[in-house]
């Protein structure tokens, strides 16, 4: 199931970006997610991380963590040179709903394979983008375990296979996940 959800994510990623994607698991299990340091290595770097919580028979929240860097090699990739280069506030704001997209899709697509394969009522909330500095990312998922009390995680990455992006990509579930996925491998 998780495999077959981040292929899903990865094929919407490749899709869009029109490059070649690679989803890669670093760690999963029942728990809460435990700070990643390659996040507190970004120090002051600039970090875009999107949220997109579902309620349902399943709760909790997929967030996909994106450095500046990574967003502007994207968007040198898939915007047209007049987007990419302008300083107007409206191309940026572009630049940046651009991405915003690729992580909202990716997120849907998850959401509805873990529906899908667990027979469960799942509905995504609206996505909530923050940008934040790179050393920041751990306090701020630590408390997102609490809130979503996470009972299950999935740490993993979407890697480009030319273009030297590595976006995280993390899952913070509850307990009933748990229960249905032990239920549904049993059965």
């Amino acid at each position: 199931m998780i495999i077959e959800s981040l292929r899903k994510a990865a094929a919407s990623m490749e899709q869009m970006l029109r490059i070649r994607v690679k989803p890669e698991i670093i760690q999963f299990g029942e728990g809460m997610l435990k700070p990643l340091h390659e996040f507190d290595d970004l120090g002051r770097f600039k970090v875009n991380l999107m949220k997109v919580a579902f309620r349902g028979e399943i709760n909790g929240a997929f967030y996909f963590v994106i450095n500046s860097h990574e967003m502007d090699l994207i968007n040198q990739v898939c915007l047209p040179d007049d987007i990419r280069h302008s300083r107007s506030s409206h191309h940026k704001l572009m630049r940046n709903d651009f991405m915003s997209e690729i992580e909202n899709l990716i997120a849907n697509m998850s959401i509805a394979a873990l529906s899908e394969f667990l027979g469960v009522q799942v509905i995504g909330e609206v996505p909530i983008v923050r940008n934040m500095k790179g050393e920041l990312v751990n306090a701020y998922l630590e408390n997102e375990n609490e809130q979503n009390h996470t009972a299950f995680f999935l740490k993993s990455t979407l890697n480009g296979a030319v273009v030297n992006i590595a976006p995280h990509f993390l899952w913070m579930i509850d307990e009933n996940f748990v229960r249905i996925t032990k239920l549904n491998t049993v059965a």
